[in-house]
């Protein structure tokens, strides 16, 4: 067989493997995270174009995602149910008011699910750019499909994940008086083994993290409940790239 005949079989057998393990391998769930939203050009990293979060959101209904909640994951991790293979966890970091403006109509609009974390403090302090204490309860008045959970009272800072116990179980503890909820995203991504601790002893049961590294990455059936990784989508995040995450295992 000639050299370029070789190539060719090769390529169609590692094809043949890829699709394989895609469609039968071990089932991943990609969570993905947004920020902030916005009508016009002023995108970034962590801010995204309105017309741009909605051609992705559409693209999930349109190839048939199923869209989860956390507790979804919740059993997925617990090995307590199966989850389908074309499944995604949609969450939204800081609660900025652009995510009850723009994107939670979107995600109505598609009859998709998602999880926004807020940062407590906002709810006692006037801000325009933040949901307020009212707007929170709006929304679970209003949308079912949303769900809040915290992103800290007021730890959101880099150094923060140093605290110690006492220090962030005090946070948890202000953050019950804004919202009732066992669920948390870590600022930054960043935690350690006496955050985890704390949290546990709150009776926390879940936490996300936040790239860099291996944190990008789908969530798999052996990860901790207490380190879910997430893929920061933002609006240097380029459709077809959204689009090779969703499909690669």
């Amino acid at each position: 067989m000639k050299p370029f005949k070789w190539l060719i079989a090769i390529i169609i057998i590692l094809i043949i493997i890829a699709v394989g393990y895609l469609y039968y391998g071990t089932t991943k769930i990609a969570v993905l995270g947004y920020h902030g939203f916005t009508n016009d050009n002023s995108t970034g990293e962590f801010v995204i174009n309105k017309d741009v979060f909605e051609k992705e959101i559409k693209y999930l209904h349109d190839h048939h995602y199923n869209s989860l909640t956390a507790s979804d994951i919740k059993c997925y991790l617990k090995k307590e149910c199966k989850i389908p293979r074309k499944s995604v966890l949609i969450t939204i970091d800081d609660g900025y008011k652009s995510a009850l403006d723009i994107a939670i109509p979107i995600l109505n609009k598609y009859d998709m699910n998602a999880v926004i974390f807020y940062i407590g403090i906002n709810a006692h302090k006037p801000n325009e750019m933040y949901l307020s204490k009212e707007d929170i309860e709006y929304i679970k008045s209003n949308y079912p499909n949303i769900e809040i959970a915290s992103h800290t009272y007021n730890m959101h800072y880099p150094e923060a994940y140093l605290l110690s116990k006492e220090e962030i179980k005090e946070d948890i503890q202000k953050q019950r008086d804004v919202i009732d909820t066992n669920i948390i995203a870590y600022p930054y991504g960043l935690y350690n083994d006496t955050y985890i601790e704390a949290l546990k002893e709150e009776d926390y049961e879940m936490a996300f993290t936040f790239g860099p590294d291996k944190k990008h990455r789908k969530v798999k059936s052996s990860d901790s409940l207490y380190e879910i990784p997430r893929f920061n989508i933002g609006a240097d995040y380029p459709f077809w790239k959204y689009i090779l995450k969703l499909l690669l295992p």
